[in-house]
């Protein structure tokens, strides 16, 4: 817990403000003053006395359940206990208790505890990079509201499933869930209006990372239409990025521009804000106001370290090294690097393929042909294995132009000389 405090005061280096490359350090290299150190103790003992009374207060009715014979009552507050983890970033906390809670739901006759803390078990797995077991923890919880009339239970662990296939990268396995997860719903469409909504913004979003932008713009005019009917602002910011990343698409800057800001002004958590402010700053990047691309980049790398999400800071992290490589700065491949080592160790595909394109990108304009052309190739492995349409024709049209560009010159040939007449 004190680790966690201590990356979130750690601040740049302020030593080094007119030093080019300290603006491109990344969370793992900033420091640490004296009077942040104080400051993040006592948040850490705060946090420490709260989740000790938290635990105190969580675990006294679990006990009294249990030893009043009322198993199903305990389970239901272990969930609960654990769902209070989570809100406090206690992801490994929240686990336990959705195992106890697993453990003592297996015997009743009545599923519903069951498939909830299954339901949760891989919320946190997906939260934690942890995709084969959010896969298997939402398939059967799936399975068991089927068997048991969930209707509802069934649609959530559905979606659930696509998008631990979303995180992945894996469209055509996403698209699939959802679709399935939507036709469920048509039987008691008025009384899943939110469940429905979250799945038009998904099947929105796949649209578009595949290339059909037209059905992606009937999804989330779907899904706009219904938020002003269910208020929900997390459901609404992650429409409005999705929103942002189709108008950017069909080339509607400043259209995007506006859908990122509609989701910034939301009551939303970190890991949101973080990827619109991203978002956000590549559009302004690309028109050219460099300054508020840069503060709003900033303010990205702050939320997604508040989030602790491991996917929001290397998505975060990629746009920095794009920014930095709009301004010419050679140390922002730093950027590149730590999204790529995110990638990698929490194996997310998508996050790794669109980062090496933009550090390819990089690699071409400071001399590294033969590198960026390496990044493309597994770029466009990756697209292909995954299925992203758009991704890969952008993928190999930048490798055909680094190939031409490093192919050697032709030499002419040089005519040759008329045969002079015999004497």
């Amino acid at each position: 817990m004190l680790r966690l405090h201590l990356i979130g005061v750690a601040v740049p280096d302020p030593e080094r403000t007119w030093d080019s490359s300290s603006s491109y350090a990344t969370v793992d290299k900033r420091i640490l003053r004296p009077e942040d150190v104080e400051r993040a103790i006592e948040q850490a003992e705060q946090a420490m006395v709260q989740h000790v009374t938290q635990l105190h207060k969580g675990l006294s009715p679990v006990f009294r359940s249990f030893f009043a014979g009322d198993t199903e009552a305990a389970a239901r507050h272990l969930i609960a206990l654990g769902e209070c983890h989570e809100r406090t970033g206690r992801a490994l906390g929240a686990q336990q208790c959705y195992r106890a809670a697993l453990s003592l739901s297996l015997p009743l006759p009545d599923k519903g505890a069951q498939i909830l803390a299954l339901r949760r078990f891989a919320r946190v797995a997906l939260a934690l990079g942890e995709f084969k077991d959010a896969t298997a923890f939402y398939g059967r919880s799936a399975d068991l509201a089927r068997d048991a009339d969930d209707l509802r239970g069934e649609v959530i662990s559905r979606t659930g499933a696509g998008n631990v296939s979303m995180y992945q990268g894996r469209w055509a396995e996403a698209e699939k869930a959802y679709v399935a997860a939507l036709e469920l719903t048509e039987s008691d469409a008025a009384g899943m209006l939110l469940e429905r909504g979250q799945l038009f913004n998904n099947l929105g979003n796949v649209s578009t990372r595949t290339g059909r932008l037209p059905m992606a713009d009937e999804w989330l005019n779907k899904a706009l239409e219904l938020w002003t009917k269910v208020e929900s602002p997390v459901d609404l910011a992650v429409c409005y990025t999705n929103l942002g990343h189709l108008r950017e698409e069909q080339g509607r800057s400043m259209d995007a521009r506006s859908s990122y800001t509609a989701g910034l002004e939301l009551p939303i958590p970190s890991s949101i804000k973080a990827i619109l402010a991203a978002d956000s700053a590549d559009v302004c990047l690309s028109q050219g106001y460099v300054s508020e691309a840069e503060e709003l980049a900033r303010m990205a790398e702050e939320h997604a370290i508040t989030s602790r999400s491991p996917y929001t800071l290397g998505h975060v992290y990629a746009h920095l090294g794009n920014l930095a490589r709009a301004k010419g700065d050679e140390d922002g491949f730093t950027f590149y690097e730590k999204a790529l080592q995110i990638a990698r160790e929490k194996g997310y595909p998508s996050l790794e393929a669109e980062t090496l394109v933009d550090y390819a990108e990089l690699r071409r304009h400071n001399g590294g042909a033969e590198e960026a052309i390496a990044y493309l190739e597994r770029a466009r492995e990756l697209f292909v294995e995954l299925g992203s349409v758009q991704e890969l024709a952008t993928a190999e049209r930048a490798l055909a132009e680094l190939r031409a560009e490093a192919a050697p010159p032709v030499e002419p040939v040089p005519d040759a000389p008329l045969a002079a007449a015999g004497d």
